[in-house]
């Protein structure tokens, strides 16, 4: 796939550096006190990076629909598969992830992008306006994503940059959640809610993370008004990333099967993603909060990554 061109930001603020491409809203690198956080690689020397969405917007519908197919009302809405034809992973293979976004403002610590959506872009119904404000403070990144549409539609939206802080291997993650989501072969939802303890996702004390995980974490019923602490990574030396949202949701992925880039960071299990979202395939499971946003109930996301030092 030939990618449009894109423009790079740089914004900085105290301990924080940042660089953001206009394709996808994507996140291209991250420091904290002049450590590197996240995995980044070329992707004109490493083609198959972008595959693997890194540090990109992912929407308007993230994570996995069971055969694409969204209900809304008496309407069923099909999205493109592009795993095997059986699901449509991050709103198929034309997503926000990979399509450009309009700058509206930027200073030295922030940036505005936006994008529109026309009804039917997708599969899914409404004429769409996406927005997201990056803002770097002192010691974190805050994304304040928010969409309007015209007609009744499926939005969730997550971020995902891979986080590395230190050794992947020795990261301890703790994660404010008692239920997790199981999925079954094609790594869908079965529509079940299941306690994490028992599991080797009980993550309400930190441990290190499970090679097989690729799951949802359950951190709340519904969206909320103000972001909340989710989740904490700590490195081996003790820097520190804490994960506060308004989701209800954190896809939390191991990295097990990220390509191997001679010459940089990316690696399998090299990286961990880490994504406030809605819960996978809503729209398809009516016990699972709603995804779906109206013309007079606009989707809001907060997501603050903060970082220090664990004393």
């Amino acid at each position: 796939m030939v990618r449009p061109m894109s423009d790079v930001i740089s914004l900085s603020a105290g301990a924080m550096r940042a660089t953001l491409s206009t394709i996808g809203a994507r996140l291209l690198s991250l420091s904290y006190s002049g450590t590197s956080v996240i995995l980044s690689a070329d992707p004109d020397k490493h083609e198959g990076w972008y595959d693997v969405y890194p540090g990109a917007l992912i929407g308007p519908l993230a994570n996995r629909v069971r055969g694409g197919r969204v209900p809304i009302g008496d309407a069923l809405h099909q999205m493109a598969c592009n795993e095997g034809g059986i699901t449509a992973l991050h709103s198929g293979p034309a997503g926000l992830d990979v399509l450009p976004w309009q700058v509206v403002q930027q200073t030295d610590h922030n940036v505005h992008m936006r994008h529109t959506l026309a009804d039917g872009d997708m599969g899914l119904p409404g004429d769409r306006e996406v927005n997201v404000i990056f803002t770097l403070e002192d010691t974190a990144l805050t994304l304040d994503i928010r969409a309007t549409t015209t007609a009744p539609t499926p939005i969730s939206i997550a971020h995902h940059p891979y986080w590395r802080l230190g050794d992947a291997q020795d990261h301890l993650l703790q994660i404010n959640a008692d239920n997790y989501l199981p999925t079954d072969d094609t790594n869908v939802p079965t529509g079940t809610v299941v306690p994490v303890e028992g599991t080797p996702f009980d993550h309400r004390a930190p441990r290190q993370m499970h090679r097989d995980t690729d799951h949802n974490f359950c951190t709340g019923d519904s969206q909320l008004i103000q972001p909340e602490q989710v989740a904490t990574l700590t490195g081996s030396d003790g820097l520190r990333l804490q994960i506060d949202t308004t989701e209800p949701g954190l896809q939390v992925y191991s990295g097990a099967h990220l390509p191997d880039l001679p010459g940089t960071d990316v690696a399998p299990l090299a990286g961990i993603a880490l994504e406030p979202q809605g819960w996978p395939d809503a729209p398809n499971n009516p016990d699972f909060p709603s995804v779906i946003t109206t013309p007079d109930r606009p989707y809001h996301q907060i997501t603050r990554y903060r970082f220090d030092r664990a004393t």
